[in-house]
């Protein structure tokens, strides 16, 4: 959930779904090839208000790799070593306690998902999540709007009789990487604006700040089942073919909220003890604009911001959402855990382009020319005239 396919400037790097591609690994401080790096702010320029629209056109624009990450935010450390062994913790309980805290009516879009959603059209075991918004426990009281918008603004499923420390610690992460967020979102819309007089004033950030349904996702992905990558975690686990083994825990897709943030993964053994990851294609991988194929390795005090689709199509295409993946260990009970965050409208936001903006200059022919076989595209769950809501049933229904 909360990221769909969409990929701009794809090259003939991977070729009918094939994985058999190039990849760059590279550290976030580190060139990729001769022209791209990750782009990192330093928070305290944030607070400042700094004019960062060259760094933000860097690594957002037409020709940026499509993620940047965010240095020296505080107690960023402390909340990302509480809550992500509990990924873990949840995950590794018992099937039946699990069970209390799946919401099918929501689209499993609270509480715990395993094995739902599909990636490139199969069923994906490969990961479990739990699901919350971070801000909202209950964001409106209204029983009937909340029937019709579970996805939104369902109140939240907390496991506080199996797991009572996850609240505080998803809580804590989550309103840290939204109030950062925030802050990247109004240097998005200096940059914008400075490039589309049209561009309403504030669009990225008002809808940050306004919106009740900011959604994190608390990620556990399962160890494999032997020292080869496989495609599901635990009893579901299969080898992966060729085709799908670059993908094998999170299959290439775009964001279609407005804004992500997420924070850099922790690998740990069976004992939940934390470790090296020892297997260096194990990771994020994002596609530039040029087509490449990147690994990105996010440091452990920093967050990492990706555009997504529904900023695309605000932004009139200015802005791109960012193609990524994330490539399963072949390490023996290794598993990896992640948080991110969605930070996206209220359902009812129009989702139209900026005045004079054409759908095509949202969406190029060329953009989709490779995606892998299976994912849909956005020229197929997006019109102008939908609001938020309808897009989103649109792109779930896709993938459920």
């Amino acid at each position: 959930m909360r990221r769909k396919p969409y990929s701009i400037n794809d090259s003939n790097n991977i070729k009918n779904g094939s994985s058999d591609c190039t990849t760059t690994p590279v550290d976030a401080q580190s060139k990729i090839g001769d022209t791209s790096q990750v782009v990192t702010l330093d928070y305290n320029d944030l607070i400042a208000n700094e004019n960062l629209s060259l760094k933000i056109e860097e690594a957002f624009g037409i020709s940026g790799l499509g993620v940047l990450t965010v240095k020296n935010v505080p107690n960023l450390p402390t909340h990302r070593a509480a809550l992500l062994p509990l990924a873990r913790e949840f995950a590794i309980l018992p099937e039946q306690v699990k069970a209390k805290y799946v919401h099918e009516e929501s689209f499993y879009s609270f509480g715990w998902s395993h094995g739902k959603e599909k990636l490139q059209g199969k069923p994906d075991y490969a990961k479990g999540s739990f699901y919350a918004n971070p801000q909202f426990d209950r964001p409106i009281d209204d029983e009937e709007l909340i029937a019709k918008h579970a996805p939104f603004i369902h109140p939240n499923i907390w496991p506080t009789p199996d797991l009572p420390e996850l609240e505080p610690a998803f809580k804590n992460l989550g309103q840290l990487i939204v109030s950062v967020g925030e802050l990247v979102a109004h240097q998005c819309d200096n940059f914008v604006r400075g490039r589309l007089s049209d561009y309403p004033n504030q669009k990225l950030s008002g809808i940050i700040k306004g919106s009740k349904c900011c959604k994190a996702r608390l990620l556990h992905y399962f160890p494999c089942a032997d020292n080869e990558t496989v495609a599901g975690g635990g009893t579901d686990a299969v080898k992966a073919s060729p085709d799908e083994d670059f993908s094998s825990w999170c299959g290439w897709h775009n964001d279609h909220g407005s804004l992500t943030g997420l924070t850099s993964a922790m690998f740990l053994d069976r004992d939940g003890n934390e470790v090296v990851n020892s297997d260096p294609s194990a990771g994020l991988y994002v596609r530039n604009r040029s087509g490449a194929v990147v690994k990105v390795n996010i440091p452990k005090d920093h967050i990492a911001f990706q555009i997504g689709e529904t900023a695309q199509i605000h932004s009139g295409g200015i802005m791109q959402a960012t193609p990524h993946a994330v490539r399963g260990s072949c390490v023996k009970g290794v598993s990896r855990e992640t948080f991110a965050v969605f930070m996206e409208p209220m359902w009812m936001e129009p989702m139209t382009a900026p005045p004079g903006v054409s759908s095509e200059a949202v969406q190029t022919s060329s953009s989709a020319a490779n995606l892998p076989p299976g994912v849909p595209l956005l020229s197929d769950r997006w019109n102008s005239t939908q609001d938020f809501g309808e897009f989103t049933t649109a792109t779930l229904a896709s993938y459920y």
